[in-house]
């Protein structure tokens, strides 16, 4: 089995790699990144990395270094690798072709309520983005066939993205709200791909913090401009 997916063919600059690990990749922090950016053709050195904590910080990029307390990197600076970690969270990818802006960003429910796919979206305006011009991809993460959530989560959402499981407890589409709110902020529908592949659901393919608990290892990925 191939050790990452190689999602570069979705973006239309040929220019553009991007690509997850799969459960098959050894999970080695950090060694695991530079190994999936030398599979990707990309420079390790350039490597950003940011330290998650599933708020709704997004920081924009000049230099290869470590983030603190960020969910979210974008940059224009072609030369940069950008990843983060990922086990049931929804990886979103972000390329604006004209102006090469791209970004990453970590999107689990607390960042999405919290405002993350906002503060993503005009971080990329920062640097020079336009919205219509952004290629965004979602990639694998717990889907709402296996997203059950409680009432104090399942309240925070619009009932319309919510059905009720076998026993009585709130499953929630999570990528239709971030595709909602993405094409809110400007980005336009036929240019969002959604892989829909439930990282819960695909066992011997996707490491999944909901089916293993914190024996869960993290899938990596990661973006850059070749």
């Amino acid at each position: 089995m191939r050790q990452y997916s190689d999602f570069s063919p979705f973006f239309p600059s040929h220019e553009i790699k991007a690509g997850i690990s799969l459960k098959p990749f050894p999970y080695f922090p950090p060694e695991d990144r530079k190994r999936l950016a030398i599979s990707l053709e990309l420079d390790p050195k350039q490597l950003v990395i940011p330290s998650q904590v599933h708020s709704n910080n997004v920081t924009i990029c000049t230099k290869p270094e470590m983030k603190k307390n960020t969910d979210g990197v974008v940059t224009n600076n072609q030369d940069l690798v950008l990843s983060i970690q990922v086990a049931d969270c929804i990886p979103i990818f972000l390329v604006d072709p004209v102006e090469k802006v791209f970004g990453i960003i970590h999107a689990g429910w607390r960042g999405v309520v919290g405002g993350i796919i906002q503060q993503g979206i005009y971080s990329t305006i920062q640097i020079g983005s336009d919205p219509k011009n952004l290629n965004v991809l979602l990639g694998p993460s717990i889907r709402q066939c296996c997203f059950e959530v409680g009432h104090d989560v399942a309240r925070q959402f619009d009932s319309s993205y919510i059905t009720r499981g076998i026993n009585g407890r709130s499953m929630v589409d999570l990528q239709s709200i971030v595709i909602y709110q993405l094409e809110k902020l400007g980005v336009k529908n036929k240019k969002i791909v959604d892989l829909k592949e439930c990282t819960c659901c695909q066992e011997k393919r996707y490491h999944s913090f909901r089916r293993d608990g914190k024996d869960a290892g993290r899938m990596i990925a990661i973006l850059g401009w070749q």
